[in-house]
């Protein structure tokens, strides 16, 4: 088939892709076919085209305009629809309309719709509403979402329903002035993918480019390539140049991003080096953007086999991909998603689809199934068969269980089939939760304040979140606000810290965080240039030193120098242990119970008021169990029931009906206006009676302090410690610890060997080595004695792994 030129040409002027190709800032750039070459795959694209277009995508699109007859009782002998205006919001509405009354006339059907009638009106409609879209002067942001997503969308399905007659119009077949109009002005619409939101650069001038789907939010993960049908439109205009563009740029998205490599990675957004991934900026969203995008260029990929361009699809290293498989698992237990990402933590929803994990790996297997080794083969192959990331048992602990550090999103989990603990922490290089108050979630304004979810059921979130107070989210250190009095708001970059420093360690089943918390109030403008209203002042003005050490079945939570910056907006400052489902007795260190369906108050816990013991308070399964001596201020305990309150969380939840929920909270209350106040507190759910466990003395805290914060085990064979500075010495019973640089630090002796784990806190990029000095007789490489200390140099991972804790193995010197 020979298009004719005058259709294409007058389209896509040839400077839309060959000045990039002398583009001084365009650093990919596309190879140049011979002629014979540039034939085949023109003519490859050809067949691609009737393959693709048999089956309608994205239907979904359309779908929700189904009221066909009345759509087609209101589109007028005009083709104009008799309810709808020229504005906007109706020239969309009439474009979905007509694709849905379209689909009836696919060539693909058994029996396609033959009424020449309606299809004419159709074609009229077409060329009326696509050349107001097309003709609008506006190019700039408020033409993302519908104009460059849904609309190309819909216009391409149109183009493909009747593509007998638009084929007709390229061959010169058919001379028919409507149907020409009507291939014309579909081609305008669906181009559109490609050429909008103007982004203000380089790329402007020549959108069919790679560099065009680079460093922008617009252009890069599901953005790109899923929701913008970037794939489609090219095969739509069986522009050789577009698919070549995507090819090379479905060929490089499975390098990953990182804090350290984000100006020369190829996606700013999309795999992390730490196996989780990117969207809308440097925030989690394991389940948005960076799937989808990953997900359809994997698609692109299979669309290819079998074309020229198959023998062009290289993939760099497959190790990421896998990696970011395993990683996002860790997000997600026993049917829930943890509810630290995405925009929609706090819509009502059943439970949460896993399904795209699957995908993943089956795209893995079906595209670079050659590139896999035998090992890794077979582990795809089982989470196929198991369709269960809860049960990838026989694996190395970090695979799929165990504890994991983030250091790419800030984020420590612990996974086991009886423990799931997630904490959320901040620093200035991610951005916070995102929200948005018109269409997602309402207040995520804790989100990433050391927000975490600890879990036995792995539903504890879910039956609960609904009558939370957002000022006491798991984990947090804020000023009580209540919520009614909070105001929604849009920020796409979330709320983060002004500090650089969070870190971590993990290894097997102990691990470590921490971070300096102070949420930055500084509004920064989103990806289109608009700066949101900011409403809510009294989230500001904290500033605390939080960390936490995971030991097996337990888990310590330090804060150190606890101060309200802002005393003036008034207001007790609260350290939050939990806000979870209230689902069995309560158990009081006195040993006396609270029924479930007992009583609802206020009830202080014993013991921390008058200095004696450990106060302690046991309930479904999780003993809490506060340190007085190093804990500032009063322990509470909220039991009762609750009206859920949907509406005020999410925006989709309008209709939802709110229900009564059992919430159990526990927080400790600083008071008001507190200086360098303090905490100390354990969770531990494990099987032995809590004041056995206590009476073993099961932790030790060494140190908390905003120099450093340092927990032992009873036996100090595991050692934690953060040091937020290099000039504290950590000492312990029988040793002493300090280093050269901040870091948290992991000791752990396994017989006649000592495991020490690291991690640089702050990512600095100059930093190559670490040294940890000990005064344990250690033997190593390249260990320095110098009496008392043991100098251990420990090299730190490079680009864009800088941040990823490290191990090294030392023998211990019984000499």
């Amino acid at each position: 088939m020979k298009t004719q030129p005058s259709l294409n040409g007058e389209l896509i002027p040839e400077s839309y892709w060959s000045s990039a190709l002398e583009c001084r800032e365009c650093v990919h750039k596309l190879r140049k076919n011979t002629d014979e070459r540039y034939s085949i795959k023109s003519r490859a694209l050809e067949d691609l085209r009737r393959q693709i277009a048999r089956t309608p995508f994205r239907a979904k699109t359309y779908a929700s305009f189904n009221e066909l007859d009345k759509y087609k009782l209101q589109l007028q002998e005009d083709g104009c629809f008799a309810d709808l205006n020229d504005s906007f919001g109706d020239i969309y509405a009439a474009i979905m309309r007509l694709t849905a009354i379209s689909e009836a006339f696919h060539w693909s059907r058994e029996k396609p719709l033959q009424d020449e009638l309606l299809k004419n009106k159709i074609f009229k409609g077409i060329s009326y509403y696509c050349k107001l879209e097309a003709d609008r002067t506006d190019r700039g942001w408020t033409r993302f979402h519908s104009s460059v997503f849904a609309i190309p969308v819909a216009v391409t399905n149109m183009f493909f329903f009747f593509l007998n007659d638009m084929e007709a119009i390229e061959k010169g077949a058919a001379i028919d002035q409507l149907a020409m109009e009507v291939h014309k002005q579909l081609s305008r619409c669906s181009l559109q993918a490609w050429t909008l939101p103007l982004r203000g650069d380089h790329t402007d001038s020549h959108p069919i480019s790679i560099e065009r789907f680079r460093k922008h939010v617009w252009w890069v993960g599901g953005n790109a390539v899923t929701y913008r049908p970037a794939f489609h439109t090219a095969v739509m205009l069986q522009s050789v140049q577009m698919i070549e563009t995507l090819t090379y740029v479905v060929c490089h998205f499975l390098t990953p991003t990182s804090h350290t490599n984000n100006d020369e990675s190829f996606w700013n957004e999309g795999i992390c080096a730490d196996g989780f991934g990117w969207g809308h900026g440097p925030q989690a969203y394991n389940s948005g953007y960076p799937k989808d995008g990953i997900l359809s260029g994997l698609r692109i990929i299979k669309e290819l086999q079998g074309t020229p361009w198959e023998n062009e699809i290289t993939c760099g290293n497959v190790d990421w991909l896998i990696n970011f498989i395993r990683g996002i698992c860790w997000s997600h237990y026993k049917d829930w998603d943890a509810p630290m990402q995405t925009r929609n933590i706090f819509a009502k929803k059943i439970k949460d689809d896993i399904d795209y994990i699957f995908d993943l790996a089956q795209l893995l297997i079906e595209n670079f199934g050659r590139l896999l080794t035998e090992e890794q083969l077979r582990e795809m192959n089982e989470l196929l068969k198991r369709r269960d990331i809860q049960h990838m048992d026989g694996y190395p602990l970090g695979y799929y269980k165990g504890v994991r550090y983030f250091w790419n999103n800030d984020d420590l989990i612990k996974k086991t089939d009886r423990l799931y603990f997630y904490v959320n922490m901040a620093s200035n290089r991610c951005s916070g939760v995102e929200f948005a108050h018109s269409m997602a979630d309402r207040l995520n304004f804790f989100t990433a304040d050391g927000y975490y979810v600890i879990a036995r059921n792995g539903d504890e979130w879910a039956k609960s979140k609904g009558a939370w107070e957002i000022a006491s989210l798991p984990g947090i250190t804020a000023r009580h606000v209540e919520t009614a009095k909070l105001v929604p708001e849009t920020n796409w970059s979330g709320y983060n810290s002004l500090h650089p420093f969070a870190g971590g360690v993990a290894r097997d089943e102990n691990g470590a965080a921490a971070f300096i918390f102070e949420k930055d109030d500084r509004r920064k403008a989103d990806g289109a240039g608009i700066k949101h209203n900011q409403s809510n002042k009294e989230i500001f003005g904290v500033k605390a030193y939080k960390s936490y050490f995971i030991m097996e079945d337990m888990i310590v939570c330090l804060g150190a120098g606890i101060s309200d910056l802002q005393p003036e907006l008034g207001s007790e400052i609260r350290t939050t242990i939990n806000q979870t489902s209230w689902a069995t007795d309560i158990i009081y260190s006195s040993d006396e119970r609270l029924p479930i369906e007992g009583h609802k108050g206020r009830f202080k816990v014993r013991g921390l008021e008058s200095g004696k013991g450990i106060p302690w308070v046991k309930q479904d399964g999780i003993l809490y169990a506060v340190f007085p001596e190093h804990t500032s201020g009063e322990v509470a305990m909220l039991a009762e029931e609750r009206k859920s309150h949907w509406e005020l969380l999410n925006s989709t939840n309008r209709q939802e009906d709110n229900e009564t929920c059992k919430v159990f909270q526990l927080w400790i209350n600083h008071g008001q206006a507190p200086v360098e106040s303090k905490y100390s507190y354990l969770m531990y759910t494990g099987d032995q009676e809590p004041q056995t466990f206590l009476d073993s003395n099961p932790v030790r805290i060494i140190s908390n302090t905003t120099g450093l914060q340092a927990v032992a085990n009873k036996d100090h064979s595991i050692l934690q410690a953060v040091f937020y500075d290099s000039g504290t010495v950590c000492t312990a019973d029988t040793f002493s610890m300090k280093i050269s640089h901040s870091a948290v630090v992991m000791l752990e002796q396994q017989g006649e060997e000592l495991l020490v784990t690291v991690s640089d806190p702050c990512q600095d990029v100059n930093l190559k080595e670490l040294i940890v000095y000990l005064t344990i007789p250690v033997i190593g490489e390249s260990i320095t004695a110098e009496e008392p200390w043991y100098a251990v140099p420990i090299k730190l991972p490079g680009k864009p792994e800088i941040g990823k804790p490290i191990t090294v193995v030392l023998s211990l010197d019984k000499q």
